[in-house]
């Protein structure tokens, strides 16, 4: 907190005060199920209130899922009562703000009917100052069922549109399930209620904009937007300067220009500080504050750079005037039942994502917009965000009511979160333009139709919502992601790419290093979770991939067969359940590991890798690299690796020899011992090559491609011996076409630290079973290293720790 800003703090508690009131309903609710009320907790959702009073089963266990689908079908209703203080009375103005009603909700105050609200991502404020009174006010709430309305809305538009009946209700889209998501498709109270009660003149809105930024100034403007009940002189002070003004009835906008000298710039992780300006706002009528408002503000320039060039078209974000690589991932929402995320989560997410070494989450539009705590954590760790607006795979109707519902929801959202400087970039979908241009939906209508659908189109991404963005903010607007999809060869030239020709094509790996786009905003591929995950859900006569829950908790209709696929190619299939779930992890995460390094060391041409997924919303086989407990996946080890500010590569491109390339994300180059370990596949020591180079800042440096004096080595590995820099270990054969002698792991613990050694080769070392983290995983070692990790757990329980490596996966081994 600066100086000022305290100072502003202790001149206002000194002050005389008549300030508006906000008072939260959150308690004494109740859900009524078969006559019967039940008292629950808000924010919340009728899913989680039935499974609180064991109502249903667990639906993440087993196969429930399914058993809970009568939920949606039916109303589901909502009660309080309450009284008003003396102090809250008395205000002449009395608003109830609902910020989240999940989804179509009829609401009655003392019997009157206030509200009838059909989408769950907007804020709704109803003027009850003639219905309130002092005591016993009654608040009801029937949420109708989602179903019976879409049913409706698409027998009266008269055809299914692409996404099916979800596209008419503006509720997060993977509620309907997705191929990683259960249908889980809740109704309730997912925001706060509250009622703010006010008199005279009331501050709706506060803003301070960024007008222009140097190293010297930065010119800001306090935006006001004041109702005004009451006519007169007021004043407003912002932070400790003190302005008049006369006000007369109605909206008033008032502008306050302020400049901030010699500024501290808000940088994205890794390239300086996260630093926060505090303002503060209060409004005073005859010398009593009558309402305060304060903002976080961060000062940076954010810049969307798409310069044609003769190969196509750059795709980059330029922040504070330099180009950044943005390392990251997908994000999707922590959980199908929103209620059951705490701040404690977002907390212990975040933290990861920067324990990952990543500076960018894409906030996917089949999701929500997250909650206002996740976005502040960001804006705290430098975390930059890609935020789609919540629109995904689908095409959407085109009436007047509908475009108006996703104006309102946009307006909320770009206001409620303009001023965090983590905010990169808004996009107005996820590939709903590739849908519609490549994977065959036209086909289903007619000219008319198509000619409606495209309409819609256009007035939703290319009206509505990039003017709500110009209006509002400075950000950049990206109509669609992806630019092109995969069908099209313009996707590695220009734009944002989603690349799944691995995976969903059954492509090599190996093409994640032939087609590199400008930027990836998706590619994944997927594994098992970790078995402490599946047996929070599955018994242990259900440890099969064919088993009913493994089906159930595998939402992808070829998923389990692709991977036995992908893993036939180059491992061994284990014969047991668990160390399948272990070559699965590995699978993926070196799979993935080739498209991240391929992406970061192309750089500049390539300037941006999110991978899809980061997280879980429910125990499941996904492209998650942490999964829904929490648990790292052998992917986040690898991204931890590959996103490190300084990083090797090491890679063969159509054994054409081995290149070593470093990655750079410092802002100063690197001088700095190269040595370059050549072994045989017993781990013999062949051959030790040492040479200066230089790395090059902010940037990917070639530092070795000529080989040929090394002959055909069968494992290299490469290391920058100043910086501590290890590459992964490169090897000339695949683990399919070699039995692997049995390496002897030995190790020894000094409190919370283990150190291992090896004798033989050692690929993919799992360490499990102590209960914890540790801070590398699923790494490769060789004779003659030491490797030291640390552990956080339960040391309690280290006497219980397994190591497996890839010779564990052999069926010889079973």
């Amino acid at each position: 907190m600066n100086k000022i800003f305290l100072c502003t703090l202790i001149f206002l508690a000194s002050c005389q005060e008549d300030v508006s009131k906000q008072i939260q309903l959150l308690s004494d609710w109740n859900i009524t199920y078969n006559d019967k009320p039940y008292s629950v907790s808000i924010p919340g959702n009728n899913v989680s209130d039935l499974l609180e009073y064991q109502l249903i089963p667990d639906p993440y266990v087993g196969t429930n899922e399914d058993s809970i689908l009568w939920i949606y079908n039916r109303d589901w209703d909502y009660s309080t009562s309450f009284d008003l203080s003396k102090k809250s009375i008395h205000h002449s103005n009395k608003e109830l703000v609902f910020k989240g009603l999940d989804t179509y909700a009829n609401v009655y105050l003392n019997d009157s009917l206030i509200l009838q609200a059909d989408n769950m991502f907007r804020q709704w404020k109803v003027d009850v100052s003639s219905l309130l009174r002092s005591t016993n006010n009654s608040l009801e709430i029937r949420f109708l069922s989602v179903d019976s309305m879409e049913n409706l809305k698409t027998q009266n538009l008269g055809y299914d549109l692409p996404g099916g009946k979800r596209v008419h209700t503006r509720k997060a889209g993977f509620h309907y399930g997705w191929d990683w998501g259960a249908q889980i498709t809740p109704s309730g109270i997912w925001r706060n209620i509250e009622i703010q009660s006010w008199s005279d003149a009331q501050a709706q809105d506060f803003y301070v904009e960024q007008i222009s930024l140097t190293d010297s100034i930065a010119e800001v403007i306090a935006n006001v937007r004041l109702e005004v009940i009451t006519a007169g002189n007021y004043q407003l002070k912002l932070n400790d300067v003190m302005f008049d003004y006369h006000l007369e009835k109605g909206l008033q906008a008032i502008e306050i220009p302020h400049q901030i000298s010699d500024p501290i710039k808000w940088n994205p992780r890794g390239y300086g500080a996260q630093n926060l300006y505090e303002f503060s706002l209060s409004v005073l009528k005859e010398g009593k504050v009558i309402d305060r408002s304060q903002q976080s503000v961060g000062l940076r320039t954010v810049e969307l750079v798409t310069e044609k060039k003769s190969d196509g078209e750059t795709f980059y974000f330029k922040i504070n005037g330099r180009p950044i690589f943005m390392k990251g991932a997908n994000y999707i929402p922590q959980d199908h039942l929103q209620s059951q995320v705490s701040p404690q989560d977002y907390r212990e997410l975040l933290n990861d994502v920067v324990a990952s070494n990543m500076n960018m989450l894409r906030v996917w539009g089949g999701g929500i917009y997250e909650d206002d705590l996740f976005y502040q954590l960001c804006d705290s760790l430098g975390i930059m965000l890609w935020q789609d607006f919540m629109f995904a795979c689908a095409m959407y109707p085109s009436d007047t009511s509908f475009y108006y519902s996703v104006e309102q929801e946009a307006i909320d959202n770009v206001l409620r979160l303009r001023q965090h400087p983590s905010i990169a970039l808004w996009c107005g979908n996820n590939e709903n333009a590739e849908g519609w241009q490549r994977w065959g939906w036209q086909d289903a209508y007619s000219k008319p139709q198509r000619t409606e659908i495209e309409s819609g189109y256009q007035k939703v991404f290319q009206n509505i919502l990039p003017t709500i963005v110009s209006n509002y903010t400075s950000f950049p607007y990206w109509e669609s992601s992806p630019k092109f999809g995969r069908g099209n060869p313009m996707h590695q030239f220009i734009g944002d790419a989603h690349y799944w020709g691995v995976w969903h094509d059954a492509e090599p790996f190996t093409n994640l290093e032939k087609k590199v786009p400008r930027f990836m905003s998706e590619f994944g591929f997927q594994s098992l979770p970790e078995m402490s995950t599946i047996k929070k859900f599955a018994q242990v006569s259900d440890l099969s991939l064919d088993s009913e829950v493994m089906k159930s908790h595998q939402k992808h209709p070829r998923g389990n067969a692709l991977i036995l696929e992908y893993m036939e190619r180059d491992y061994p299939i284990p014969n047991s359940f668990d160390k399948l779930v272990y070559a699965s992890q590995i699978l993926q995460a070196e799979g993935m590991r080739i498209g991240l390094e391929a992406h970061r060391r192309s750089q500049p041409y390539c300037m941006g890798t999110l991978y899809w997924q980061f997280n879980d919303c429910w125990p499941v086989a996904s492209w998650s690299s942490r999964d829904y407990y929490g648990n790292w996946k052998a992917l986040n080890y690898a991204v931890q690796d590959v996103f490190a500010p300084l990083a090797l590569s090491i890679y063969s491109l159509d054994d054409e020899g081995i290149y070593i390339t470093a990655m750079s994300e410092l802002l100063h180059d690197v001088v700095d011992t190269l040595e370059i370990s050549v072994y045989d596949w017993n781990g013999n020591l062949e051959y030790l090559h040492q040479q200066k180079v230089i790395v090059e800042s902010n940037t990917s440096t070639i530092l070795k491609s000529d080989f040929s004096e090394f002959g055909d080595s069968n494992l290299v590995v490469a290391s920058l011996k100043s910086n501590q820099i290890l590459s992964k270990t490169w090897r000339s054969f695949s683990f399919k076409d070699v039995l692997l002698p049995e390496p002897t792991i030995e190790y020894n613990w000094k409190g919370n630290e283990l150190t291992l050694s090896t004798d033989l080769p050692a690929f993919q070392l799992y360490l499990h079973g102590a209960e914890g983290r540790f801070s590398d995983n699923y790494f490769s070692l060789l004779p003659n290293q030491q490797k030291t990790v640390q552990f956080c757990g339960n040391l309690q329980n280290k006497n219980k720790l397994l190591i497996w490596s890839i010779y564990n996966i052999y069926p010889n081994e079973e």
